[in-house]
C-alpha cells in the first residue's frame, strides 16, 4: 500500500513539474517577445520616432516566431536564417520595383519555393514565408530611411542578445506544442501544393495591387499565412483569422477611440506583446487577434496626432477577407478530393476540439509561426 502510494505520489509529482516546466518556457516566450517588441516601441515612442520605429516592431514580433528548442546554436541559427532570408527578399525585392518583368517571376519563385520548404519542416517554411512578405513590402514601399535602417539592425542585435541572455540564464528552451499537419496525398501532392500555394499567393499580389500598396501587403500576408499544407489546417485557419481579425480590429476601435495617449497606447502593446506566443496552437483566432491588436495600435503610435488609425481599421478587415478568399480557392485547388469532406468536418472539428484526421498520417510538421 506505501509502495502504491509512493508511486502515485512521484506520477503526481512528475505532471505538476511538468506543467511548472511548459509554463515556464511560455513565460520565456512571452519575455522575448516582449522585450523584441517593446524595445524598439518604447525608443520610438520616447525619440519621437515611432513612425521609423514600426517596421521594427513588427520585425521584432518575426524574431520571436523564429526560435526553436535545443541548443543555443540551433536558435540562433534560426534567427540568421530568417533575417538572411528577409535581408535578401527585402533587397531583391526593392531592385524589382517598378520592374513587373522582374518582380513577377521572382515572386511566383519565393512562393512555390516556400511550398515546397513546407515538406522540410519549420525552419525554411517560416523562413520563406517572411521573406515572401519582405519581398512584397519592399516592392510596395516608396522608400527607406536611413532612421528605419538603424531599427531594424538594431532589433536583430536584439534578438540575438536577448536569446542568448534567455539561454543562460534558463538553459534550452522546451519545445512548443503544435498541432500536427497531414501530408497532401497522392502522387504529386507536394508539388500540387506548392504550385497552388504560389497561384493563390500570386493572385493576392495582383489583387492587392489593383487596390493600393498597402493594401497588398496585408493581401499576401493573410494568405501566406492561412494556407497550410493541409486542407482542414487550412480551412480551420480561414474560419479562426476572420474570427480573430474582427475581435483584434474591435479591440483597437475600442481602445485608440478611449485612449489619446502615448503612454497608455504604449502599456497596452506591451501587456499584448507578452500574450501572442502563448494560443497559436489550440486558439488560433484568438493569436490572430492579438497580432492584429499590437499592430494596429503600433500603427496608431505611428500615426498619433496625424490622422489616427479609424480608416485603417475598415481596410485591414478588407484586406484580410481578400487574403483568406485566396487561401480558400488555393487550399481547393491543392486538395481538389479532400475540399467538400474537410469543409464538413470543419464544425465538427471545432466542436471536438483539435480532433484527429483520418486517412493520411500526420506528421510533426511545425509550419503554424503563425506570423501574421
Amino acid at each position: 500500500m506505501d509502495a502504491k502510494r509512493r508511486t502515485s505520489i512521484h506520477k503526481l509529482r512528475e505532471i505538476v513539474i511538468g506543467r511548472i516546466h511548459v509554463e515556464a518556457a511560455q513565460i520565456r516566450r512571452g519575455a522575448l517577445f516582449l522585450i523584441n517588441i517593446g524595445t524598439p516601441l518604447l525608443v520610438g515612442a520616447i525619440a519621437g520616432q515611432s513612425q521609423a520605429a514600426l517596421a521594427a516592431v513588427i520585425l521584432g514580433m518575426a524574431f520571436g516566431f523564429a526560435d526553436t528548442d535545443g541548443p543555443l546554436s540551433g536558435r540562433l541559427r534560426l534567427l540568421a536564417l530568417d533575417a538572411g532570408c528577409i535581408f535578401f527578399a527585402a533587397l531583391v525585392g526593392y531592385a524589382s520595383r517598378g520592374n513587373p518583368a522582374m518582380q513577377w517571376p521572382l515572386f511566383v519563385a519565393i512562393t512555390l519555393g516556400v511550398g515546397l520548404a513546407a515538406r522540410t519542416g519549420r525552419g525554411l517554411l517560416l523562413a520563406g514565408r517572411h521573406a515572401a512578405m519582405a519581398f512584397t513590402v519592399a516592392t510596395a514601399i516608396p522608400t527607406v530611411g536611413h532612421m528605419e535602417v538603424w531599427y531594424l539592425f538594431g532589433v536583430l542585435v536584439l534578438a540575438a542578445a536577448s536569446r542568448t541572455i534567455d539561454h543562460l540564464i534558463a538553459g534550452p528552451l522546451a519545445r512548443q506544442r503544435v498541432v500536427p499537419l497531414q501530408s497532401p496525398s497522392g502522387r504529386g501532392g507536394w508539388l500540387r501544393f506548392a504550385l497552388a500555394f504560389a497561384g493563390a499567393a500570386t493572385a493576392a499580389l495582383w489583387l492587392g495591387g489593383t487596390l493600393d500598396p498597402t493594401h497588398t501587403i496585408w493581401v499576401v500576408a493573410t494568405t501566406l499565412v492561412v494556407m497550410q499544407a493541409d486542407a482542414r489546417a487550412s480551412y480551420r485557419r480561414i474560419v479562426e483569422r476572420i474570427a480573430g481579425t474582427f475581435a483584434g480590429v474591435f479591440a483597437a476601435w475600442m481602445i485608440t477611440m478611449a485612449f489619446h495617449s502615448i503612454p497608455i497606447i504604449c502599456a497596452f502593446v506591451l501587456v499584448v506583446a507578452a500574450l501572442i506566443p502563448h494560443h497559436l496552437a489550440k486558439r488560433y483566432w484568438l493569436h490572430t487577434a492579438l497580432i492584429a491588436l499590437m499592430v494596429l495600435l503600433a500603427y496608431d503610435l505611428a500615426e498619433f496626432n496625424i490622422q489616427g488609425i479609424s480608416k485603417l481599421l475598415s481596410e485591414r478587415v478588407i484586406d484580410m477577407l481578400l487574403g483568406c478568399a485566396m487561401a480558400l480557392v488555393g487550399t481547393a485547388a491543392a486538395f481538389p478530393r479532400e475540399a467538400v469532406a474537410e469543409i464538413e468536418g470543419l464544425v465538427d472539428e471545432t466542436e471536438g476540439g483539435e480532433g484527429e484526421a483520418k486517412g493520411n498520417s500526420r506528421v510533426p510538421t511545425s509550419g503554424d509561426d503563425g506570423s501574421g
